[in-house]
């Protein structure tokens, strides 16, 4: 296995910061009781999955980051049409 470049780890912790916000987002709008429970489980799971993947390919920085940023838009998208029905 090769060293990683400077742009690799650079990624890598972008990624891991929007899983971060993500993961609080979800925990926050659960215990606040501002969206169902179903949903904050949902997004757990799904948080989950794509965290284990990352964190085993964390390498393959392009994936890696647009799975990190859709899982923040999906999250945000998701949310807002919840909220408002």
């Amino acid at each position: 296995m090769s060293e990683p470049t400077p742009r690799q780890v650079l990624y890598a912790l972008v990624a891991g910061g929007f899983f971060i916000v993500v993961l609080a987002l979800v925990i926050w709008g659960g215990v606040s009781r501002l969206i169902p429970i179903s949903w904050t489980i949902t997004m757990g799971v799904l948080w989950l999955i794509l965290a284990l993947w990352s964190a085993f390919n964390w390498q393959q920085t392009f994936r890696v980051l647009l799975f990190s940023i859709g899982l923040f838009v999906f999250w945000a998208v998701e949310t807002v049409l919840i909220v408002r029905s």
